[in-house]
């Protein structure tokens, strides 16, 4: 898929991916992992099976296995990736380091992603993907989805929902029709993932990532933490992906130097280092989290260097709810601009991306970088 960037670098806009198949499995930790930075303090465990709408995650709980990629720290020292810098410069060359916009849910500039938890009582709806590009792998499946529930404003559609008592995350590309109380879920595409497994192959993104991988999420931005790798998007892609993502989006037209989908980017600072920089406390937090555990291109967008994925405010809206990231960005006070009803967050300042920016090699969200591996 392809997603376009609005005012001041926030994202807007999608285009295709192609089909994919994904299984149950558990994620077991690779082989050859290599040593954390420091052990997680959240875990998927953390209130799974109790979510609802009025009782969603805390900071506590984060999607996916301590063995999936997006929730193992970078080690110290990493394996850096061949043609680091030029890639680093290529990425920032085409646009800013963008922030993201509170305020957009239930726009058309909404492209981010929604989260919601299914109930034993919630309505049955089964699903029928509208794309011919085989069979969808959850296509006529049975899936329980909150009534109130609603994909984002944005022509990505997207709506993702976690079955607590199947264990599935269920995700939806372009949802077309949602019946009230039921029926036929019509939607372009889609997959499914184990919300205790890796992950991936999930069939709802131009990198088949899960819908909740990498998000930030107001809760994690109010508890200064955020214990997971985060999800980004950037101008284009080379021709090629790499692990975790198993797809390639939109291609640059001069791909040379341009990162691969799925590209792991680490912001090479000691957390001395970050801590001793005059920004705000959530700028930290997310920088933190991109020192700990990197960053993984997820999808392209037109005019941005690199912009950040956060869970969309209809989560909350959907309930009649007040977005939670709106009312933490009207309570900040650097940073942070107020644009009519949106809230823009910066991060282009306070940090020397170009200086300290790396993009770690794929051997290493693989947990294998012998001599072999490249």
């Amino acid at each position: 898929m392809t997603k376009r960037v609005i005012a001041r670098g926030l994202v807007a806009a999608t285009a295709v991916m192609t089909a994919v198949s994904s299984s149950p499995s558990s994620s077991a930790a690779p082989a050859g992992a290599v040593a954390a930075r420091r052990a997680p303090t959240a875990t998927v465990t953390c209130g799974l099976g109790t979510f609802r709408a009025g009782h969603w995650p805390d900071a506590c709980w984060r999607p996916y296995a301590d063995s999936s990629p997006f929730n193992r720290p970078v080690p110290d020292e990493p394996r850096i990736a061949a043609g680091s810098a030029a890639i680093v410069g290529r990425v920032l060359d085409t646009g800013p380091v963008a922030g993201f916009v509170a305020g957009v849910a239930d726009t058309t500039s909404d492209w981010y992603h929604p989260l919601y938890w299914s109930q034993r009582t919630d309505p049955v709806y089964v699903v029928h993907c509208t794309e011919s590009w085989g069979r969808c792998p959850v296509e006529d499946m049975p899936v329980r989805i909150p009534a109130a529930a609603r994909p984002t404003g944005g022509s990505d559609g997207h709506l993702a929902v976690v079955s607590q008592y199947s264990g599935w995350e269920y995700d939806f590309w372009q949802v077309r029709s949602k019946p009230a109380g039921g029926g036929v879920l019509t939607v372009s595409w889609g997959g499914r993932t184990p919300i205790t497994g890796d992950g991936l192959h999930a069939g709802a993104t131009a990198s088949d990532f899960g819908l909740a991988a990498g998000v930030i999420r107001a809760a994690e931005l109010e508890a200064g933490t955020i214990d997971h790798a985060l999800s980004v998007i950037v101008d284009c892609t080379s021709d090629a992906y790499v692990y975790p993502a198993d797809k390639t989006p939109q291609v640059c037209a001069d791909p040379e130097n341009a990162p691969a989908n799925g590209q792991h980017l680490w912001l090479d600072m000691t957390s001395a280092e970050i801590e001793a920089l005059e920004a705000p406390d959530w700028k930290k937090t997310i920088l933190r989290a991109m020192s700990t555990y990197g960053a993984y291109v997820e999808d392209t967008g037109d005019n941005v260097g690199i912009a950040f994925q956060i869970e969309s405010g209809s989560t909350f809206t959907s309930f009649g709810v007040t977005d939670p990231m709106v009312d933490f960005a009207g309570r900040q006070t650097e940073d942070v601009t107020r644009e009519g009803d949106t809230w823009v967050f910066d991060m282009a300042s306070d940090v020397d991306w170009a200086g300290r920016l790396r993009v770690v090699d794929p051997c290493v969200a693989a947990g294998d970088c012998s001599s072999s591996c490249g």
